[in-house]
């Protein structure tokens, strides 16, 4: 009988963390005007999830695209990142491997770095400014980690930072979002919060009220 309630117990876990294959697409606007939209594509392959995304925007009268794939782990952990852009004419790229501990990244200059996890992260996150499929397997891997802190690579900066879960904020439900959704926000320089469907994990609404943008899933 314990052996049995263990196992349920672990598969419901494993439901709750999951991300569904499938295309979604977004829309990011930053003082009410349009700055890009974003396709990505989720797959599972094996035991891993991959997130495949195309993206194209422009800010300050700058026009850019943008492709970038995401590998997750069993355990949502990112495990390699790519991405190629071309903003005004000139291409860009950077990368990021992760092991267990060690997050190695190239900058979109070409330079090299690493960073460890510290004693207040448990876990890695790889997000590139103005790009989403850092952001979409956010609130899966928070149900995973059990809010953990944890460390964010950029690395199209060759930078990060610890972010973390504040489960004391209680934000105003924007309008046009679903009544189902949960909501999870983080602290930090830009605080954001995250609005998603907890039956599937997928965002449908992103806030950076400190930089007025907001990132709006497209039904």
């Amino acid at each position: 009988m314990f052996g049995f309630l263990l196992a349920a117990g672990l598969v419901a876990a494993a439901s709750a963390a999951h991300i569904p294959s499938g295309t979604y697409t977004y829309t990011a606007t930053m003082g009410g005007a349009s700055v890009g939209t974003s396709t990505l594509t989720v797959r599972n392959v094996g035991d891993t999830t991959v997130i495949d995304e195309q993206v194209k925007g422009a800010l300050s009268g700058s026009a850019a695209s943008a492709s970038d794939t995401l590998v997750l782990g069993a355990d949502l952990a990112p495990l390699s990142y790519q991405m190629n852009a071309v903003e005004d004419g000139s291409p860009l790229k950077d990368s990021a491997h992760i092991d267990s501990t060690t997050a190695s990244v190239t900058d979109v200059h070409g330079k090299s770095a690493s960073f460890d996890l510290g004693a207040s992260s448990k876990h890695f996150v790889v997000a590139d400014f103005g790009l989403f499929a850092g952001l979409l397997p956010l609130p899966a891997q928070m149900r995973a980690w059990d809010n953990a802190p944890f460390l964010v690579v950029v690395p199209e900066l060759g930078r990060s930072a610890t972010l973390v879960p504040d489960q004391s904020v209680n934000p105003q439900r924007p309008a046009g979002v679903p009544e189902q959704d949960a909501a999870i926000s983080f602290t930090g320089d830009a605080p954001f919060t995250i609005w998603y469907d907890p039956s599937t994990n997928v965002p449908d609404e992103i806030d950076v009220t400190s930089q007025g943008l907001t990132v709006t899933r497209q039904r």
